[in-house]
């Protein structure tokens, strides 16, 4: 069986706010997106979004895009800045490095085609998909949080990129996202298939209100909150026994539990609770490399939590989720197992974060 899906992404400003959406059927789609952010940006992010959506599925997937960015990108350019080990062949930076790495571990071992159709020309799903990711970047706008789609499968959908865990667990933490809509002119949109873009191609800013991010602004503010990326290893404290989030059969439910849980203490700074969810395999990695075997640390000021996704590797649970902030993002990932000894509950044994940009 082959799955047909529209994927599509916009910006209103370009930078602006921005957003993404796939589209299969009423019943089966998806948007989201952020306050700030770029078409290219989206127009990836919808593809990865679809690709996540559709992988427990075993089928094949044929994307729709009238991005021939996101298309050469992914069918073509990726491939040879992996050969490279991810640079390009002018050893200029490659722009949304992060998203297409991601995008490039979602797509191993699937059998993915593309198709490019005109944009704004009457095709129906691919004006959907406008449609949807135009919606979200306009209320975002407007100061509102548009609502996500079905999924596939047609389940409840949970709000994407800025959706609020601190809400949905009774906690403080904030959030705010955003989708972006079409933009009509697209970086890299007037580079022919098939050839790698340049510089100019490619630029596609990652969200922040202050336009085009770059990594030292995102580094700046991330670094605003003492010493992240130089914090030395340092021994956790002790754990101690928690209220359980899982049974001895633990669900992706369970793994996502606990990772709200565990964002609210990080946010909200709270020592005590982040080392009741250690033990002696636990390691956290900051951004920049520095690694330290306590959770507690820095977290960036007001931000926004995107949905959190959870896999089952078969005992441990991979959780994945962004982070996004005024002027930065991250991509966040954990890795939960269950405890060795004491009462059952689901331990993080690794926690990453990753710069987006």
């Amino acid at each position: 069986m082959t799955i047909t899906a529209a994927a599509d992404g916009s910006s209103l400003g370009n930078p602006g706010p921005a957003g993404w959406a796939w589209y299969v059927d009423e019943d089966t789609w998806d948007a989201g997106g952020w306050p700030q952010g770029t078409n290219n940006l989206g127009e990836l992010t919808a593809i990865l979004r679809l690709l996540q959506a559709t992988a427990e599925t075993g089928d094949e997937l044929h994307i729709l895009a009238d991005s021939q960015y996101a298309i050469n990108v992914v069918s073509k350019w990726r491939l040879g800045w992996k050969k490279r080990g991810w640079t390009k062949a002018d050893k200029k930076p490659i722009k949304n490095l992060e998203l297409i790495q991601e995008i490039d571990r979602a797509m191993e071992g699937r059998r993915v085609t593309f198709e490019w159709v005109k944009g704004h020309a009457g095709h129906r799903m691919n004006e959907r998909a406008d449609d949807l990711a135009r919606a979200c970047a306009e209320a975002y706008q407007a100061g509102r949080t548009p609502e996500p789609g079905p999924g596939f499968g047609g389940g409840a959908g949970e709000p994407h990129d800025a959706a609020s865990a601190g809400q949905e667990s009774g906690g403080t933490a904030s959030a705010s996202a955003a989708v972006e809509p079409h933009d009509t002119v697209e970086p890299g949109a007037s580079t022919p298939v098939g050839q790698e873009p340049t510089e100019a191609d490619t630029t596609a800013a990652m969200p922040t209100s202050r336009g085009a991010a770059t990594d030292e602004a995102t580094t700046s503010t991330f670094r605003s909150h003492p010493s992240v990326f130089s914090a030395p290893a340092e021994p956790s404290e002790p754990a101690q026994a928690a209220p359980a989030s899982s049974v001895s059969a633990a669900t992706t439910e369970d793994a996502i539990a606990r990772e709200r849980e565990f964002i609210l203490a990080w946010t909200g700074g709270d020592g005590e609770a982040l080392a009741t969810m250690t033990d002696e395999r636990t390691t956290r990695i900051w951004p920049g490399g520095g690694a330290t075997t306590a959770l507690a640390g820095p977290s960036p000021a007001s931000p926004a939590i995107g949905r959190i996704d959870a896999h089952d590797l078969g005992g441990a649970f991979l959780t994945r989720y962004r982070v996004r902030w005024e002027g930065g993002a991250s991509l966040e990932s954990s890795v939960w197992a269950p405890a060795t000894s004491g009462e059952a509950r689901l331990i993080m044994v690794h926690h990453q974060s990753t710069l987006i940009g």
